[in-house]
């Protein structure tokens, strides 16, 4: 067994990356996870998948090597589930380890490790009882102690998913017995389940090191080598009868889409992800499962609101008057997807009917931009390929803003690069993010100091005060109502370009059976490995 140089968890160093940054990191869908308030949600062994749709025939097989061809990381990749930051990465952590909700394939949160999660009548305590007879790979039973420690540790290290634990009393929460944990909050916390659903809530036991990978999951750790390899080996005692029924799996860093391509035409992997439109077309004349998923994937333009030109709103309105949205969606993603509006969780149960469509205004545009001072702009716009059409959004854009009289200059680079040295950093920029809800979207982008990927730089004192009202609301309908007063804030003022919500292309061999459906915008399958298999 090997670990190779030297990744560990850097989450300080990977970026600041992006949570969205995984492309997932990236999603959009005809369905969206409502922002659900209380209540009792019961699961399953979280073993059921959506109907497979192409690929192998016929039941599923045991055994075998599924061989992943993966773009979108870089030598920051790493194997803490609290604190991954790109595709590959996602990948790679949904194999080793459980959460004890996800996003399942339709959008809607799942008990994975928890069988029921239930608040009390004002929201100030939850009830989380887990899954029993579940152990780690190395043998230790999981206890509802190892999901307390997984939140402290989120907590003292300030990961993604700090701030999406809301109010959290941990002196005041304890482990009532080994499946029951005791969740306790200072004021109510209304949106509880719906957060754990966000992917950074993956389940370690009690003195985890990332550096000897243990966890609960379908897979057992074999070999990793940050930006470039993974290996990992079929858990025998997995607590989710019957599953996985492959042996193992490898996950390899690919650079670009035309080494994704090569390697995959030439039969070195057998699934490659997050592909362009541009190569649907070659892929299935070739005999290959080309799978075209919606989702509420979003690759957004980041400005900065901080920081000049940008903290003046009159040229971020003027920015968003840019793009011809339905022609960037045909351009770069085929026509396959959908044209944004810029505000994210289009699908929430929240999100406003009545924002307008914005469409591309060059005049407007360059009024705004006198207005503001800047008829003579010109300005880096820093990006890298770390989702599918990241790049080439960047330049549909670039060319669009001549007919503004703006001069941008596409800066790109690797992803490594971008998100140890650029992201968060720059005056403008390109993200990514995925079908998640609304106000976790909000938590993770748009409070401020208190948001980890806010690469926009927003910091509203009005829509923090209506983001708080909503969190901690018990009442869904006034929930949704505050929902819908953030989102014409965003229309009206914010700091991300949202054109298009992008669609998930991956393809796959005859012989890779499971495929399934999704709209979650994890590219492939929704990470989903151990329902997967390979005919003979």
């Amino acid at each position: 067994m090997k670990i190779a140089p030297p990744n560990p968890l850097n989450m300080a160093g990977a970026v600041d990356l992006n949570r969205r940054k995984f492309l997932q990191i990236t999603s959009l869908g005809l369905a969206v996870v409502t922002t659900g308030g209380l209540l009792t949600a019961c699961g399953s062994d979280g073993s059921s998948s959506s109907p497979s749709s192409g690929g192998a025939s016929g039941a599923p097989k045991k055994g075998g090597t599924l061989r992943v061809g993966s773009t979108g990381g870089g030598t920051t990749d790493t194997l803490d589930p609290q604190a991954w930051a790109t595709l590959p990465d996602q990948l790679r952590v949904q194999q080793l380890y459980d959460p004890l909700v996800w996003m399942a394939a339709d959008g809607t949160p799942t008990m994975v490790l928890a069988k029921e999660i239930t608040p009390n009548a004002d929201g100030t305590e939850w009830t989380i009882t887990i899954q029993s007879g579940v152990t780690t790979h190395n043998g230790k039973p999981f206890t509802a102690e190892d999901v307390l420690f997984s939140f402290q540790r989120i907590l003292d290290n300030k990961y993604p998913g700090a701030f999406l634990l809301g109010p959290i009393d941990m002196k005041a929460s304890k482990a009532v017995d080994d499946t029951t944990a005791k969740v306790v909050f200072s004021k109510p916390f209304g949106i509880l389940m719906n957060n754990l659903s966000f992917p950074y809530f993956y389940m370690v036991p009690r003195g985890f090191d990332p550096a000897k990978p243990d966890g609960t999951g379908p897979f057992k750790f074999k070999s990793f080598t940050a930006g470039e390899e993974s290996t990992f080996v079929r858990n025998e005692n997995y607590w989710q009868s019957g599953l996985p029924y492959l042996d193992e799996i490898v996950i390899q860093n690919i650079t670009d889409e035309s080494s994704q391509l090569s390697a995959f035409q030439s039969g070195q992997v057998d699934i490659v992800n997050a592909l362009s439109a541009g190569s649907v077309a070659a892929l299935k004349s070739g005999g290959y499962n080309v799978k075209i998923n919606e989702s509420g994937n979003w690759v957004p333009f980041t400005m900065n609101c901080q920081a000049e030109p940008f903290s003046d709103v009159r040229v971020r309105q003027a920015f968003r008057l840019i793009p011809n949205r339905q022609q960037m969606l045909d351009q770069v993603f085929g026509g396959y997807g959908k044209v944004g509006n810029d505000v994210f969780s289009p699908y929430d149960a929240g999100f406003p009917s009545d924002l307008p469509q914005r469409e591309q205004d060059l005049d407007q545009a360059k009024s705004l931009l006198k207005a503001a001072g800047y008829s003579d702009l010109s300005i880096k716009l820093t990006t890298a390929p770390a989702a599918a059409g990241e790049v080439n959004m960047a330049q549909v854009f670039a060319t669009a803003a001549k007919g503004a009289g703006i001069n941008v200059q596409v800066d790109e680079h690797d992803v490594g690069t971008f998100y140890s040295n650029y992201y968060l950093k720059v005056p403008f920029g390109t993200d990514y993010g995925t079908n998640q809800s609304f106000l976790a979207n909000a938590s993770q982008l748009m409070i401020g100091d208190n948001s980890f990927y806010n690469a926009n730089h927003f910091d509203d004192p009005e829509y923090t005060q209506l983001y708080d009202q909503a969190v901690t609301s018990v009442d869904d309908t006034e929930r949704n109502r505050i929902i819908g007063e953030m989102a014409h804030i965003d229309y009206e003022r914010g700091g991300y370009i949202v054109p298009v919500f992008s669609p998930t292309i991956e393809a796959y061999t005859p012989k890779v059976g499971g495929i399934s459906d999704y709209i979650t915008g994890v590219s492939p399958n929704n990470a989903d490995f151990k329902n997967m298999w390979l005919a003979s």
